[in-house]
């Protein structure tokens, strides 16, 4: 199931990386055209357009925090016409920028080191329906409804390997848009579209994830012109060019803990955050979400010591910022 598509730019851009193994699987060729035609619908229907135009995304949004707390947050962003991107964000006591003009981007020092809730945020808006990919197998489409709206809802499994997460996506029957999406334990939810430039978008969005959630309101809007004196990159933000060729680093020793109990034990997954130097070590491990005060320290301990074929960008080694899973099995 893909949610989101990987923007890679320069210098230290932050980035997931996930390999997936599929093998075919028996399916109803016919049912599975039905789930993605609709889902291609729902691309169709919640698209701009015309234009390009110059967009202005607000978003108001509710987050847990690292402590568990709910925290305010608010996230901006300005698309151009002529692609210049504009991001401004704001959670708890975190605040970051950046700038992309042309060939260069500027961004203030955290901004690459988001919490949990700001990567979220940035990769819930701008809105995109979901997709079906190769490790999804299709079993039933069915009416329903969804928060009171007339639905149909496709009923799927994702399967990885020898994991399997039970699936859902249910779009309006009237006017095609997503309405829900779940897979295992994540669940974004979509309500109160509204039109702009002819597409039709989510005032309203919720994500669940275990025990963080998000609830955030957004209003998106067309602007006459470029505001020109927000796309000026200040001197003492750091600043870089995007690549024209580039190379994720590449694990060359990334060891995990050593599973305790059975075989099939259950899993506890710790979502790390940590820069790649351009030699290949880890520096500023830490964990996105936090699990177990335990766990937590060990991964960080854990990762700190992995070490990579440094990334490249044009061909020269440099940092780059990744996210990264620890598994503790039996723990």
């Amino acid at each position: 199931m893909r949610t989101a598509m990987t923007r890679a730019l320069l210098s230290t851009a932050a980035v997931a990386v996930m390999a997936v193994n599929c093998t075919a699987r028996a399916e109803d060729v016919q049912l599975r055209s039905q789930a993605v035609a609709l889902l291609n619908h729902a691309h169709v229907v919640s698209q701009l357009q015309g234009g390009p135009y110059n967009i202005r995304t607000e978003a108001t949004f509710t987050a847990t925090a690292a402590d568990g707390n709910l925290q305010n947050g608010t996230y901006t962003r300005i698309r151009a016409i002529d692609g210049g991107l504009r991001q401004d964000l704001t959670f708890s006591g975190y605040s970051a920028s950046s700038i992309s003009v042309g060939v260069q981007r500027g961004w203030t020092k955290s901004w690459d080191d988001p919490p949990f809730a700001a990567l979220r945020i940035r990769q819930l808006v701008p809105y995109a329906p979901a997709s079906f990919d190769s490790s999804d197998v299709i079993h039933e489409i069915r009416t329903s409804s969804y928060n009171g709206r007339p639905a149909l809802c496709v009923e799927f499994d994702t399967i990885v390997g020898e994991n399997r997460l039970p699936g859902e996506i249910c779009v309006d029957k009237a006017n095609g848009t997503m309405l829900e999406l779940r897979s295992g334990d994540k669940l974004w939810e979509y309500s109160d579209f509204y039109l702009v430039q002819g597409g039709l978008f989510p005032a309203h969005i919720v994500y669940r994830e275990g025990s963080f959630s998000l609830n955030a309101d957004l209003k998106m809007t067309r602007l006459d012109e470029k505001p020109e004196d927000e796309f000026a990159i200040p001197g003492d933000w750091a600043q870089g060019s995007p690549c024209k060729q580039w190379q994720m680093p590449i694990a060359k020793s990334t060891p995990q803990p050593r599973g305790e109990g059975a075989p099939d034990a259950p899993v506890t997954n710790v979502l790390v955050h940590l820069h790649v130097t351009a030699e290949g070590t880890v520096t500023n491990a830490q964990v996105m979400k936090p699990v177990r005060s335990d766990l937590d320290a060990e991964a960080v301990k854990l990762v700190s010591a992995w070490l990579f074929q440094p990334g490249t960008c044009n061909g020269n080694p440099q940092e780059y910022v990744i996210n990264s899973v620890v598994h503790f099995q039996g723990r």
